[in-house]
């Protein structure tokens, strides 16, 4: 059944990680890139971009996912909130509006809510790395889905760090790279001439693991400028995905509450066994 595949590729998805994005609210400018760069220090560049990050204590957003494994397309309307720097909700309803999966998401472990079986995954982010390619964390994830700067393993970025990144300039876009020596992840962000992050590329070399997290339709929201759609690649040994996502009723700084309550007639289980039935669904 279409639920169940379209399930299995969420859950996969949001491991590996990857998205995109499209709006329905009204768009007052999209605004476009300088056609010429700024001749910047790196430390003065590495500001820049730092000074033009969305500033935010909550974020909420309503998605329109659409996910690709090279034969099929399957779409799924979702929920997004963050309350920054503490917790990650992604709710999944495929059909009618109506949730099938919860994802929670804290800086020490992930939740998951298989609303169609009953059952729940709860994992430390220590035990999901054993088995799966997972070469970042909750503030890493929480920076993508926000187009803002980060480095592994670290929680936030700050001025000082400018010199952890080695800095190109092309004729259209300045490059920031750098190499976690920890968790092995090569990572890079690619910088237009209005200090936007366009693209984010994380490669782990060892584990065969690669992402690539793109960022378009840079549109005024409350006097800040975030991007509206969002493609993203992933892939490793054993999945390729290719998702875009659609914002729209974007929010910042609104109060938001957050539910990681787990239903006492749910069954915990381990990932693999969520992932592996869902797998066997035809």
């Amino acid at each position: 059944m279409k639920i169940f595949k379209l399930s299995k590729y969420l859950i996969v998805l949001l491991l590996v990680l990857f998205v995109g994005i499209y709006s329905c609210k009204p768009k007052e400018r999209i605004v476009q890139a300088a056609s010429e760069l700024e001749d910047k220090t790196n430390s003065n560049l590495f500001e820049d971009i730092l000074e033009n990050e969305v500033s935010y204590s909550t974020f909420s957003s309503k998605l329109n996912m659409s996910f690709s494994t090279g034969r099929k397309v399957l779409n799924s309307r979702a929920t997004l909130r963050i309350v920054r720097n503490e917790a990650i909700q992604l709710s999944i309803q495929p059909i009618f509006g109506i949730e099938m999966f919860r994802l929670y998401i804290q800086p020490d472990c992930i939740i998951i809510l298989d609303r169609m079986n009953k059952r729940y995954v709860q994992e430390t982010y220590d035990d999901l790395k054993k088995e799966y390619p997972i070469g970042f964390n909750f503030y890493t994830l929480q920076s993508l889905f926000t187009n803002a700067l980060f480095i592994p393993e670290q929680s936030n970025v700050l001025i000082d760090d400018y010199n952890k990144f080695r800095y190109l300039q092309s004729s259209d876009n300045y490059l920031l790279s750098g190499r976690d020596k920890l968790s092995d992840i090569n990572y890079s962000f690619c910088v237009n001439g209005n200090d936007q992050i366009t693209l984010t590329q994380m490669y782990m070399p060892a584990k065969k693991y690669s992402l690539e997290w793109s960022y378009d339709e840079f549109t005024l929201v409350e006097k800040l400028f975030f991007p509206f759609k969002m493609k993203v690649s992933a892939s490793s040994q054993e999945v390729n995905l290719n998702t875009s996502i659609s914002l729209s009723s974007i929010n910042f700084d609104e109060s938001l509450t957050l539910d990681s309550s787990i239903p006492s007639s749910y069954t915990k289980v381990e990932l693999k066994e969520v992932i592996k039935l869902l797998a066997d669904k035809k």
